[in-house]
């Protein structure tokens, strides 16, 4: 299937256009050790102290603008700290089960 089938094929089962599931991946930045994955959709911007993600998606005829800003000193990053937010919950819900 190609991409855009796949697009369309994607919104009419979720009725949302502009998903990262769509994006593609162009490029991985290696940045002081981590590597930063490029959306086709998205720009990076990398700093002295911090990295930001400047986005549009279009939803349901309307513009959204997203920025994701990330601490370039941080120990963590976001993901970490939802990974951990679930396993959390997951353990807290084995132990009341």
């Amino acid at each position: 299937m190609d991409r855009e089938k796949m697009i369309a094929r994607h919104y009419l089962d979720t009725g949302i256009l502009g998903a990262y599931e769509t994006a593609e991946v162009v490029c991985d930045e290696l940045v002081d050790g981590k590597y930063a994955p490029c959306f086709e959709d998205a720009m990076v911007v990398f700093g002295t102290e911090q990295t930001h993600i400047d986005r549009r998606m279009d939803i349901g005829g309307r513009c959204f603008r997203i920025r994701s800003v990330f601490l370039s000193d941080a120990e963590t990053t976001p993901t970490d700290r939802l990974l951990k937010l679930i396993d959390t919950e997951l353990e807290k819900d084995a132990r009341t089960a």
